[in-house]
């Protein structure tokens, strides 16, 4: 299942990628923008590409030093000076706005992506005193109110790896829609190897031995003994 996600950029977009990227860095991430794009313009391809180099120091991490490749999807649209309004869009909640940024989420995706996707869009619509909305939601959310939000559901990192099927970071992708690229390998989590323990069976086996008799005619003696007079 996938989901929409919409940011509503604010009056506030001078260097706007440099402060996308202190803020992460106020949350303790390293957060690299590919090089030939930028937050207010889409790409050939509509996709953001980020590089992670440092998460917050409680996140699990299978491999904590290894650097990531995020890439999600990302479209912006200016808006017009005269652009009307509708009653469907943009949804309530919204204010004045100078961008739409518009982003859906891909099934599947590993939990970096996820949660860099959600963090990314909070992060642009709070910066430019903007607002953050997703699809099933009545009213949109300021973007302060959105990135403590994000934050929070962040806190699931303390007890699940972060970089589970994260794609290792070697080079950036190109970003004209012509050149090809070949993904890295995915950090994949080591299969748990459960040692089934075969049951042990207990069997009574009685081996004869002539040793025995004269215990056994005693049994019977008194066996039979304790019936007769009984």
């Amino acid at each position: 299942m996938s989901i929409s996600i919409s940011a509503f950029l604010g009056k506030k977009t001078d260097e706007l990628d440099a402060r996308f990227i202190k803020t992460f860095s106020n949350l303790g991430f390293d957060v690299q923008l590919h090089p030939d794009l930028t937050l207010t313009k889409s790409s050939v391809e509509g996709v953001l590409y980020l590089r992670l180099t440092k998460t917050p120091p409680e996140f699990l991490r299978m491999e904590p030093t290894a650097p990531l490749l995020i890439a999600f999807d990302f479209g912006v649209q200016k808006r017009g000076k005269k652009e009307a309004r509708s009653m469907l869009w943009p949804p309530r909640g919204v204010g004045a706005y100078t961008y739409t940024i518009s982003s859906r989420t891909a099934a599947g995706r590993n939990d970096s992506t996820a949660a860099m996707q959600i963090l990314s869009m909070a992060i642009l619509a709070k910066e430019s005193d903007g607002y953050f909305y997703t699809d099933g939601k009545e009213v949109a959310s300021p973007g302060e109110v959105a990135l403590n939000q994000a934050v929070q559901e962040q806190t699931r990192f303390n007890r699940s790896n972060f970089d589970a099927y994260a794609y290792r970071f070697e080079s950036w992708p190109p970003v004209d829609g012509v050149n090809s690229f070949v993904w890295p390998q995915q950090i994949v989590p080591p299969k748990s190897l459960t040692q089934q323990i075969p049951k042990r069976r207990f069997r009574f086996r009685y081996k004869f031995s002539w040793f025995h008799v004269p215990g056994i005619l005693l049994i019977s003696y008194w066996t039979l003994a304790t019936l007769l007079y009984s």
